[in-house]
C-alpha cells in the first residue's frame, strides 16, 4: 500500500520530534486524534517511523527488558570511541606510545586477577568511565 506524505504527516514528524526531546525515554508518541503513530528507531534512536492507524490490536505491555537511553556524555563519548577505533593502534598515530605504555600498565593490572571475563569486562568498564569523567571535566565540550 503506497501511502503520500503530507503535510499533516509533516507536521505530526514534527511533533512527535519535540515530544521525543522533551522525554528522551519516550518509544511511542500517537497524535492527539490517535489516528497517527510515531516510533523511535535507528541504532541511535534518532529516527521516527510514521504509521497511520485504521485501528488498534492491543497494547502489550512490559514485554521486552527496559532500555533507558544513554546519558548524552556516555552517547557521545561512546561515538568518539567508535570513529577512533579502527585507527587507535596505526603506525601514523602519534599517540601509539601513550597507548602502549597505558594498555601495558592496564594488562600488567588484569594479570594480578583472576581470569574471570566477566570481572575484567567490569574492571575495563570502570577504567572506560573514569576515563569519560575526565574527558567530560577536562575535555572539549564538543567531540
Amino acid at each position: 500500500m503506497t501511502v503520500q506524505i503530507t503535510k499533516r504527516h509533516l507536521d505530526f514528524v514534527e511533533e512527535a520530534r519535540k515530544a521525543f526531546e522533551e522525554s528522551p525515554r519516550l518509544e511511542s508518541y500517537r497524535s492527539s486524534d490517535e489516528s497517527l503513530l510515531a516510533l523511535r528507531m535507528g541504532a541511535y534512536r534518532d529516527c521516527i517511523d510514521v504509521y497511520n492507524l485504521d485501528g488498534g490490536v492491543a497494547n502489550f505491555v512490559q514485554q521486552l527488558p527496559p532500555m533507558p537511553a544513554p546519558r548524552k556524555m556516555i552517547h557521545d563519548f561512546s561515538l568518539l570511541m567508535e570513529h577512533q577505533f579502527p585507527k587507535m593502534f596505526s603506525i601514523e598515530n602519534k599517540e601509539l606510545g601513550v597507548l602502549e605504555e597505558v594498555s601495558g600498565f592496564l594488562i600488567s593490572e588484569l594479570n594480578k586477577r583472576d581470569k574471570d571475563k566477566f570481572a575484567i569486562t567490569r574492571y575495563c568498564t570502570m577504567i572506560a568511565n573514569c576515563a569519560m569523567m575526565i574527558a567530560d571535566n577536562e575535555g572539549s565540550q564538543e567531540l
